[in-house]
């Protein structure tokens, strides 16, 4: 199922997903439909945040939708394993709706150990909530 991004505002875009603020502390990624994350996409995301970000001395939990990827590399996760920046990204919430999404995000938690919080959630309402709360905690 596409994820509702109408009430979302839009700042970025790399070769596999689109950016969006969705509210004053949380980001969402939305990978486009059928991609393959790896190094180089997966190094342009976690840029792409951190430009937008940076700037306004701002602190964010990034949720990020699976549901797309159909591939994810060991570099991508090598990647979002050691580049987040504390100070910027508070924690990092993967939401998986479908059983495939599910298990990419799983994969990723099972090889990496983030450098930020990082957790799996079934709902977007879930993985806001989480956001905020890691948000205000850091």
């Amino acid at each position: 199922m596409p994820v509702d991004t109408k009430n979302w505002t839009r700042f970025g875009q790399t070769a596999n997903a689109d950016f969006y603020q969705i509210d004053e502390s949380i980001l969402g990624v939305v990978p486009h439909e059928g991609c393959t994350d790896d190094e180089v996409t997966a190094k342009a995301s976690i840029e792409t945040q951190l430009v937008y970000l940076r700037p306004k001395n701002q602190k964010a939990g990034i949720i990020i939708f699976m549901d797309g990827i159909v591939q994810q590399t060991s570099g991508a996760r090598n990647a979002y394993r050691d580049m987040p920046d504390p100070k910027h990204q508070a924690c990092f919430a993967l939401v998986g709706g479908t059983t495939f999404g599910r298990a990419v995000g799983s994969i990723f938690l099972g090889l990496s150990k983030p450098s930020v919080p990082t957790q799996m959630f079934a709902t977007q309402q879930q993985a806001v909530d989480w956001c905020h709360e890691q948000v205000k905690k850091s």
